[in-house]
């Protein structure tokens, strides 16, 4: 997959790894308009440093369906692991790999909606338990409903940190803008001279 963070461009700066992503993703947000609440932004600073640090190569193959049907027949403590990996990755995924979508027989909203349905699934599972079980079903819930616009600010992390090589296919920014509503491929696609028209995708 070539949209892989570039950890050169972390280790050039000098900077600890969370004050770099907390600076990329504060830029992200100026750049794109939008803004985010505190624990969101929060969230995927840790988020980003946490596959950053990771030596693990992309088992995003060990499919999110298995890890839900593992989450669903595991007991509670293992469940709540297994949703926080499932949500985890298909948000970065969402962000970080567009492109690879193409080359798939599912689409990126396929990853968008697991992502929110496990963060929602998270916050159920923590709602009512200790103070911190209590704060992070607060986040998580804020993740579920922020899912869209996580996603964008990653993408443009993304753009912003990886050298592709290539620029992103007209078709492509538009498939993807179908299946998320993307604020940020919207403005993307009017820049390219393109009106978007969301049309039907019900086979007929």
């Amino acid at each position: 997959m070539s949209s892989k963070l570039d950890q050169n461009a972390l280790w050039m700066t000098g900077l600890n790894p969370t004050q770099f992503f907390h600076e990329m993703v504060v830029e992200a947000q100026e750049r794109q308009g939008l803004k985010l609440t505190e624990n969101v932004e929060f969230y995927i600073v840790n988020l980003l440093c946490a596959y950053v640090r990771s030596t693990e190569t992309d088992d995003t193959e060990d499919c999110l369906v298995l890890i839900l049907k593992k989450a669903l027949e595991s007991p509670h403590n293992e469940k709540i692991a297994l949703y926080k990996k499932l949500a985890d990755t298909a948000l970065y995924f969402s962000g970080f790999f567009q492109e690879y979508f193409n080359r798939k027989s599912f689409n990126i909203k396929y990853y968008v909606n697991m992502g929110e349905s496990a963060y929602s699934e998270l916050s159920n599972l923590l709602k009512g338990k200790t103070t911190y079980q209590e704060t992070m079903s607060k986040i998580y819930y804020e993740m579920s409903c922020s899912f869209n616009i996580a996603v964008d600010i990653l993408l443009d992390i993304s753009e912003q940190t990886t050298q592709s090589g290539h620029e992103r296919s007209l078709l492509s920014i538009y498939d993807a803008w179908l299946n998320t509503n993307s604020a940020k491929l919207e403005k993307e696609l009017y820049l390219r001279g393109v009106t978007p028209i969301k049309v039907s995708t019900r086979k007929v």
